[in-house]
């Protein structure tokens, strides 16, 4: 099993893949370019231009990000709408989550204040993610929130900042977090297992 991860950028991007090293997983990650950085660190830089999903991948994660790019949001839109062509499962983070929302017509809004910290979460209805939790402590870093959900997607958690938590299709295995799991300790790390497994 090869597990794509995005790199929007974000500066947990490392955590993921920390994340899924302690998990045994095998990854590939794949970077958009920034002016000036330098592409001797093993990893592939992408582009909406030359972004290819004619690579076969078991599963993808999106990270977050550190600012709006039309470019990054133009190619996360073309993976999320490959893997919901393909059925491979996708789990968006944060800002992947965001545009996996908006990408299948969803929307987004600004917060009043940045959200920052651990946070408890309500789990609603069970999933693939958190079979058997009723309550997890994630950490969270953002100003925009997902406020309204596209058609076919269902809450399956929810905070007193967040409406959709955590959220899924209701046939795909498309899933999508507000919260960064790869900071957010034992609960993170349980939820990506089952990402995983799915």
């Amino acid at each position: 099993m090869v597990i794509l991860v995005v790199d929007n950028l974000s500066p947990f991007t490392p955590d993921i893949l920390d994340c899924l090293d302690k998990l045994g997983a095998k990854c590939v990650c794949r970077k958009f370019s920034e002016v000036g950085s330098s592409n001797n660190d093993g990893i592939t830089y992408i582009g909406s231009n030359n972004y290819n999903d004619n690579y076969q991948y078991d599963k993808v994660i999106l990270s977050g990000r550190k600012k709006n790019n039309k470019e990054i949001n133009v190619t996360n839109s073309k993976i999320i709408k490959s893997c919901f062509e393909k059925n491979t499962p996708i789990l968006g983070i944060c800002y992947g989550a965001e545009i996996m929302a908006l990408t299948f017509g969803g929307s987004i809004n600004k917060m009043n204040s940045h959200i920052h910290g651990i946070v408890s979460v309500t789990v609603s209805k069970p999933s693939y993610l958190m079979p058997d939790r009723k309550s997890v402590n994630v950490y969270e870093s953002h100003i925009y929130s997902i406020s309204k959900l596209p058609e076919g997607f269902d809450t399956l958690a929810s905070s007193q900042y967040c409406k959709h938590e955590i959220f899924s299709h209701s046939k795909k295995k498309i899933f999508g977090t507000q919260f960064h799991p790869e900071k957010s300790g034992t609960d993170g790390l349980v939820l990506l297992s089952n990402f995983l497994k799915i």
